[in-house]
């Protein structure tokens, strides 16, 4: 493996936009190629990150062939996200693919199936578990008493559709054009934004429960639906006799934290999916308050691509971690689908 990760980008929306803009901070990695059908947004990117007329591609499928690139990342609609995974391992290349990784879980059994047979990388692109603020959140849960948590409550959401209210009615009609707004492209609230507070509390149940924690109930399920699309979508659920509750959005704006209700105490983490100088966690025991707050300047795409080309010229055949990691890559996605079935 090159000590210089090559990287090749497919679908050039706002994702591998925020992905370009950290290449030119890094020394593992170089942006190598990129392919798009627009051929205004291949124009852009080409232009504004140097990217050689030879490595632009207007036909996905050439990007796979192009020997120099190490590791694609695919920027797609999320229903175009298996068909470019498994083109990205027939031609034997490692894959960054943006969150979710597929849209139900069948999908990524198909997935899953054809990855085992080589040592290659598929990673979600949930960016901010890179970054060390989360890391530290991570290891700080990882210490404390487990068995006297007894509530977690996260959401995340935003309101994508925009446009004036009245009366409490909003004028604005959605757009079935967007893609988060398009059933047929994978949209909607659960896969949007979804992805984001399951991920984190994936994470936090795999500290301190060896067992599978794959099956279970979801007790309620609140859906706000319009044009075959989930606008909002709320769930409550018991896990390990944790009481778990979610909540996403594209409608309205929501607080985008977690919180863990203990025995003896409260933790809540703020502005955990969206890493910034804003970000910061609140420890309360016995009346005594802790308060920790991120000091890293980056942001989460920087130490994404930092840290996974750091793990390719490592070589990931014999990476604890990233297997550690898959297995729980799995257990998002079915989260995800139990909860779209709802």
């Amino acid at each position: 493996m090159n000590k210089i990760i090559k990287w090749g980008l497919i679908g050039l929306g706002n994702a591998s936009l925020n992905i370009a803009k950290e290449f030119n901070k890094i020394d593992n990695s170089k942006l190598m190629a990129i392919a798009s059908k627009t051929n205004v947004k291949l124009e852009e990117f080409k232009k504004k990150f140097n990217v050689s007329n030879k490595n632009c591609y207007s036909d996905y499928d050439e990007i796979f062939k192009n020997k120099d690139i190490d590791i694609i990342y695919i920027g797609l609609p999320n229903t175009l996200h298996e068909k470019f995974c498994l083109k990205a391992l027939e031609y034997n290349k490692h894959v960054l693919v943006e969150k979710p990784i597929v849209i139900d879980f069948k999908s990524f059994l198909r997935i899953k199936k054809q990855f085992n047979k080589k040592d290659l990388l598929l990673e979600e692109g949930t960016a901010n578990k890179h970054h060390p603020f989360y890391k530290n959140v991570i290891n700080i849960l990882s210490k404390i008493n487990h068995s006297n948590i007894y509530k977690i409550k996260s959401s995340f959401g935003n309101d994508a559709l925009g446009g004036k209210k009245i009366f409490g009615f909003r004028l604005k009609k959605i757009n079935t054009n967007k893609r988060l707004f398009n059933k047929s492209l994978g949209g909607g609230a659960i896969l949007d934004g979804g992805i984001y507070p399951v991920s984190l509390i994936v994470d936090i149940l795999s500290l301190f429960s060896k067992d599978n924690f794959d099956d279970f109930n979801i007790d309620k399920c609140f859906k706000k639906i319009s044009r075959n699309v989930d606008l909002n979508s709320k769930i409550h659920l018991k896990i390990k006799k944790i009481e778990i509750e979610i909540e996403t959005s594209l409608i309205k704006n929501l607080s985008n934290n977690l919180e863990i209700y203990t025995k003896d105490g409260f933790i809540k983490i703020e502005n955990i999916f969206n890493i910034s100088s804003n970000s910061s966690m609140y420890i309360v025991k016995d009346g005594d308050t802790k308060f920790i707050t991120n000091k890293d300047n980056n942001n989460s795409y920087y130490h994404e691509i930092k840290e996974i080309s750091e793990l390719l010229i490592k070589n990931i055949d014999n990476d604890e971690d990233f297997k550690k990691k898959f297995n729980k890559i799995e257990k998002n996605c079915k989260f995800l689908s139990n909860w779209l079935l709802n």
